[in-house]
């Protein structure tokens, strides 16, 4: 089995077709934290999946390759749920999105949904890379460009909301 950083040499020599067995890798992750990250709304779990790898094939000659692919690839995907949720929020209220988000997809995680619905955006999307993708503090803050004591306080503030 290829490692990621071996497909993406491959890729980048002008072999974009290899970039698909990354896709392959990734996607099923990519769909679930995006799930996870809009409570639920498989229509923008989807839309952030597809734009996480069209910019990370198109920005893949600026990877760091003695970094982790996994984690960049993740920082994208964060990024574009922030930008769908933004662009979400201007459209319609976000809780009509998620109640008509597909049900059938989601139910297993209502409680998790309820559970985190408190918190703002960026909160979920911490929250959910430190404990549910058991992200580090080093590797949260390395992904999102900020500071490891930052990203200390904003999980520490979303906990206590929770409590």
């Amino acid at each position: 089995m290829q490692t990621d950083t071996q497909i993406v040499r491959a890729t980048l020599k002008g072999g974009s077709h290899h970039f698909g067995l990354l896709v392959k890798r990734y996607a099923d992750y990519l769909f679930g934290l995006g799930m996870r990250i809009s409570l639920g709304n498989v229509a923008l779990a989807e839309d952030a999946s597809q734009q996480a790898f069209l910019k990370a094939f198109t920005y893949l000659k600026s990877f760091d390759q003695s970094k982790d692919f996994k984690h960049w690839l993740t920082g994208i995907a964060v990024n574009c749920c922030r930008d769908l949720l933004k662009d979400a929020s201007r459209y319609c209220e976000f809780e009509a999105m998620v109640n008509a988000a597909d049900t059938s997809k989601t139910e297993s995680n209502d409680e998790f949904f309820k559970l985190i619905r408190p918190l703002n955006d960026e909160e979920k999307q911490l929250f959910v890379l430190r404990y549910v993708y058991e992200y580090s503090i080093d590797e949260l803050a390395q992904m999102l460009d900020l500071k490891p004591g930052t990203v200390k306080s904003k999980i520490s503030r979303g906990v206590e909301k929770l409590r």
